[in-house]
């Protein structure tokens, strides 16, 4: 056999078995591919959950009025007054300012952590006075400013005989409630964050939102939260196609809120895709063994045909 012979006997042997094992390992591939992306959204999803639920037991301990003066109701007015002072005495960095108001909604006392305060909020004409008097149960809305956190400004009524008999209000600082959404994404491969209804970024743990307080949410977590709204759904995890990149995004609601929690992880940056390689590896491993296939092919060709012709003479 000349050497000519010898390359093409090889090749076709080689090509032979790796012509459809390449087709078999495009499939392995992209399907290993697959299965990395779902573990990576149900990873996704399960830090979103455990989170939002975390967010709203923090809200429940630290943010509910009615919650600060439970039993002291049955003090009166006194009661509740001197119950609203030590709160904002004792936690002033959550507590900036607390009100007690009327059932008309006539302020009748106001306690402020910060003396030098300038501006002082009319609590009987916000928003969420007007909403909590009509619900006849908490309402708030998140108030940014330039230079300091986001505050919640909340009004809760205090019901008697099924009737509001005072309204807590005030404003809380999230600067609380910030800190712990960023150590929740202390470990994110992307970035993790609290926004309120309208979309705007409470928190997150890229710090975002301390650049630049009312920042939207990045297009590919409001589009999420469309579609969870549309399907009224909880919580969602898909991936989002957004200027031909791929972003893997998981959205869960905070309970008791209007606030959502997500993560949004670029797919190319996912831990999941670094560790894919082995996949290839394998591939590779394939092919090698098969190009060292069909030259031992030749070999055992070459010397069985060699014995056999040597017989037949």
């Amino acid at each position: 056999m000349n050497r000519n012979n010898k390359y093409k006997f090889m090749a076709a042997v080689t090509a032979l078995f790796l012509v459809p094992f390449l087709l078999l390992s495009r499939h392995f591939v992209s399907g290993a591919a697959e299965l990395q992306k779902n573990d990576m959204l149900r990873y996704l999803e399960l830090r979103t959950l455990t989170g939002a639920g975390i967010i709203s037991n923090v809200l429940n301990l630290n943010y509910s009025l009615s919650r600060l003066t439970s039993g002291k109701a049955a003090l009166g007015e006194a009661g509740i007054k001197a119950e609203l002072k030590r709160r904002v005495n004792e936690a002033p960095f959550i507590y900036s300012e607390l009100a007690l108001l009327g059932p008309s909604g006539a302020e009748l006392a106001r306690f402020s952590a910060e003396k030098s305060v300038k501006t002082r909020l009319d609590y009987a004409k916000s928003q969420a006075f007007l909403e909590a008097k009509d619900m006849r149960g908490p309402a708030g809305a998140v108030e940014y400013g330039d230079y300091t956190p986001p505050a919640l400004v909340i009004s809760e009524p205090l019901l008697k005989n099924g009737a509001p008999a005072y309204y807590l209000a005030g404003r809380l600082s999230l600067a609380y409630l910030g800190e712990v959404v960023r150590m929740m994404g202390k470990n994110s491969s992307g970035n993790l964050g609290l926004v309120d209804g309208g979309g705007q970024i409470i928190a997150d743990s890229m710090s975002m939102s301390i650049v630049k307080p009312g920042l939207k949410a990045p297009p590919e977590v409001v589009k999420m939260l469309a579609v969870a709204a549309e399907r009224e759904d909880d919580n969602f995890s898909s991936e989002v196609y957004f200027r031909d990149r791929v972003y893997l995004v998981s959205v869960s609601a905070v309970g008791g809120t209007k606030w959502w929690l997500y993560e949004i992880v670029d797919a190319a940056d996912m831990p999941a895709r670094k560790a894919s390689f082995w996949a290839m590896r394998v591939v590779l491993s394939g092919v090698l063994m098969i190009i060292l296939f069909g030259v031992i092919t030749y070999l055992l060709a070459l010397r069985w045909l060699k014995a056999e012709a040597a017989e037949n003479n």
